[in-house]
C-alpha cells in the first residue's frame, strides 16, 4: 500500500469515527462538508451551558449560605437575650441545624469545581478538533489536483511503475 493510499485509508477511518461519534451524540444523515463545524459548534455549545449553569449554582449556594449565616448569628444573639427554655432549646437546634446546612452548601460549592474540569476538557477536544479540520483541510487541499493541468514529473523514481510491470499485470 502506497503512502498516498494508506493516508486516505487513514483519512476514510478518520471521517468513520466522526460519524459514529455524530450519531451516538443524535445527528444522523449529516451533510460531510459540516461534521467538523458542527461537531465545534456543539463543543462551544455544551461549554456555555455547562458554564452557565455552575454560575448559577454557585451564586444561589452562596445566597444561601450567606442567609444561613446571618440567621445563624440572629440565633445566637437571640439565645443570650432569651430566657424560655423551650425558646432556648429551639434557637441551640436552630444553630446546629444551620451549621449542617452551611457544611453541606460548602459541599455544593466545592462540587462546582467539577464545572472547570468538563470545562477544561471540552475546551482541549474543541481545540483538538480545530486542528483535526485544519490538518484534514490542509490534507485535502494538498490532494485536490487539477484536471487541466498536465502531471508532470515523478518525484520519486523509486516508485515509477515499469513497462515490466504493467505486461506482469496482464499475465
Amino acid at each position: 500500500m502506497s503512502h498516498v493510499e494508506a493516508l486516505r485509508h487513514d483519512l476514510v477511518g478518520i471521517v468513520s469515527e466522526l460519524h459514529a461519534a455524530l450519531r451516538e451524540i443524535g445527528r444522523d444523515n449529516m451533510p460531510q462538508a459540516g461534521i467538523v463545524h458542527n461537531t465545534r459548534d456543539r463543543l462551544r455549545y455544551i461549554a456555555t451551558l455547562t458554564e452557565q449553569s455552575a454560575s448559577q449554582t454557585l451564586r444561589s449556594a452562596e445566597m444561601i449560605s450567606d442567609n444561613l449565616h446571618a440567621q445563624q448569628l440572629n440565633a445566637r444573639d437571640l439565645l443570650r437575650k432569651v430566657r424560655s427554655p423551650e425558646a432556648r432549646a429551639f434557637l441551640r437546634r436552630i444553630d446546629v441545624e444551620h451549621a449542617q446546612a452551611l457544611g453541606l452548601v460548602s459541599e455544593i460549592i466545592q462540587a462546582q469545581a467539577f464545572q472547570d474540569l468538563v470545562g477544561q476538557v471540552i475546551n482541549k477536544l474543541m481545540h483538538t478538533v480545530e486542528t483535526m479540520e485544519a490538518s484534514l483541510a490542509h490534507l485535502l487541499l494538498e490532494e485536490e489536483t487539477d484536471a487541466g493541468l498536465l502531471a508532470g514529473p515523478q518525484v520519486h523514481p523509486e516508485e515509477a511503475v515499469s513497462q515490466a510491470d504493467i505486461d506482469n499485470l496482464f499475465d
